[in-house]
């Protein structure tokens, strides 16, 4: 159970409100304006009934702490007992719940709860043989409140909200009681599973309709899943927190979008090198790292040219974005050229000039957007979205598709109008996948089938994230190789050697593993983890301290996406 009181945290968050006016990132008179704004229609709504509301607000618009003054001031007035922030990215959460911990920092112990994978939840639901869930009270504490979701903030992952909420395990649906009565909050809507749909419409309807719960569908898009004729699995009674959301948009826009035509890679790395601050964003891990390459050949100052992407470990990516923003922070403007994937989308804060983007869906091209004149110190930023030889995942080629059919000559890709034309496109299209990617044996058919009611088997289809990515632990700084020494070695490695690992770990799909694996490179501990060997030439090549993970034999090998 929950020791401090929602008004409590309520006062705590208003309290840091007047603490960071002084200290916040500078930006326009527009956008603290608008930042304003859209704080009191938080407030202001927070005082409805409970049920299901919408947040739309443009990137950049502050709706990390808007969206928890509405859910403290919505649980404080009508008894909820918890909330609960879902987002589709770790990297996010662990930006936000840094935030939370900084508001409620005083307030009392163990506050917020944050659950997600790069956090060991394995190790959060079991008990260690080296006892120590026993010597570490902080850890006890953790390992408890995640298995319960006993906490009064919990920042957790769509798939670990959406999963256990299907799931037919004892072990992941234990926490499920103490969604009853709570304030859900689903940042970056957009990023809901169209494959899924059905399923997961229909569950949030009855955490509303049934077991007390307000949630809330926040997004600077506009993921058209309200019901209509043409959408009859559609959410119902969604109110608009926002008075006017096109309105604030509108007044919000800080950047114009273009159509750039088709770049090869010599063209795109020519005009990109031609600037000194500029964000460029491509679809997959190789291609972001080719065009790194060839930038830097193009420039005569290569140390300002800077590569981001998950092929890089937590902590890589980390002082990496340290080091761009204080880079753009320096007086005098010095150069700053970052080459990324949409791993730079998710929630991390910079601000430039010129953003390119490769054609991917308009919710993607938003976020882009959102990088660009961040903080409105321009009368407008500049985005350039462009068409590219690199095939990018099937997933982002089907919604580039839609994105290029919404986006012809005249129309604005950044209006709201257009953004709603895009989702019914991206959504409505795909009724063969609405529930589940298996044509006539669906998810919620197997879960309302009358004679037998198939839990395990609709557990089983319900996942939001294909099983296929493997963990391999890499020797980044002196702090990773003595990490991967240790762990080469070890037969049982120590909860906390586990929890450390977890910020020098890169996802990458089975066949590169296994090239991996056999090119000596990276090796398997007694205790069955995969790391890359810091002491052997194949594995000092495997990891550059630029690019992250890549193969002895080139980097075109890994074009995972982010």
């Amino acid at each position: 159970s929950t020791q401090v009181t929602m008004r409590e945290l309520r006062l705590a968050l208003e309290t840091y409100y007047d603490t960071i006016d002084a200290t916040a990132a500078p930006a326009s008179p527009r956008v603290r304006t608008i930042r304003a704004e859209l704080h009191k229609a938080c407030i202001a709504a927070a005082e409805l009934a409970p049920g299901l509301f919408s947040l739309h607000a443009p990137t950049g618009s502050g709706k990390t702490l808007a969206s928890l003054a509405f859910a403290l001031r919505h649980a404080d007035m009508h008894n909820k007992e918890r909330i609960v922030f879902a987002l589709p990215f770790t990297s996010i959460i662990e930006q936000n719940a840094k935030i939370y911990r900084d508001v409620f920092e005083g307030v009392g112990d163990h506050v917020v709860l944050e659950h997600h994978s790069a956090l060991g939840e394995e190790d959060a639901t079991t008990n260690d043989s080296d006892g120590a869930h026993t010597s570490d009270p902080a850890y006890s504490w953790r390992q408890l409140a995640s298995e319960n979701w006993d906490a009064p903030v919990i920042v957790t992952t769509n798939v670990q909200l959406f999963e256990s909420l299907f799931a037919a395990h004892p072990s992941k649906a234990r926490k499920i009681h103490n969604l009853i009565n709570s304030v859900v909050v689903l940042d970056e809507a957009q990023a809901l599973p169209g494959h899924l749909l059905r399923p997961t419409l229909a569950i949030l309807h009855e955490l509303t309709a049934r077991y007390g719960c307000t949630v809330v569908l926040c997004s600077a898009t506009v993921p058209a899943v309200e019901w209509r004729e043409e959408f009859p699995i559609g959410l119902k009674g969604m109110r608009e927190i926002v008075p006017g959301p096109k309105a604030m948009a509108a007044s919000m826009r800080r950047v114009t979008a273009q159509r750039a035509g088709p770049l090869d890679d010599e063209a795109l790395a020519d005009r990109v090198a031609d600037h000194d601050r500029v964000l460029v964003i491509v679809n997959t891990r190789a291609h972001a790292g080719r065009l790194y390459g060839m930038v830097t050949s193009r420039r005569s100052d290569p140390g300002s040219v800077f590569h981001l992407s998950a092929l890089m470990c937590a902590e890589h990516r980390s002082q990496r974005v340290a080091e761009i923003r204080a880079r753009l922070a320096e007086p005098g403007d010095p150069p700053c050229i970052v080459i990324s994937t949409q791993v730079v989308e998710a929630g991390v804060d910079l601000d430039f000039p010129v953003v390119y983007r490769a054609m991917a869906g308009l919710d993607s091209i938003v976020q882009a957007a959102g990088r660009c004149n961040r903080n409105g110190r321009l009368d407008r930023g500049e985005v350039f979205v462009f068409e590219t030889e690199t095939k990018p995942p099937s997933s982002i080629e089907q919604a580039a598709g839609h994105a290029s059919e919404v986006w012809q000559e005249g129309a604005d890709a950044l209006d709201l109008a257009t953004m709603e034309r895009y989702f019914e496109l991206h959504f409505w299209s795909r009724q063969s996948e609405w529930d589940g990617r298996e044509p006539g044996n669906g998810i919620v058919g197997r879960m309302l089938h009358l004679k037998h009611l198939r839990f395990r088997e609709a557990a089983a289809a319900y996942r939001l994230i294909d099983d296929w990515a493997e963990a391999v632990i890499v020797p980044f700084g002196d702090e990773g190789a003595a990490l991967c020494r240790e762990l080469r070695e070890h037969e049982a490695p120590p909860r906390a050697l586990r929890r450390r690992a977890q910020r020098y770990t890169v996802n990458v799909p089975e066949y590169t593993l296994r090239d991996l694996l056999a090119s000596g490179a990276v090796v398997e501990s007694p205790a069955g983890m995969r790391v890359v060997d810091p002491d052997t030439p194949t594995g000092v090549m495997c990891y550059d301290a630029e690019l992250g993970l890549r193969l002895p034999h080139g980097p075109d090998a890994a074009t995972m996406v982010v």
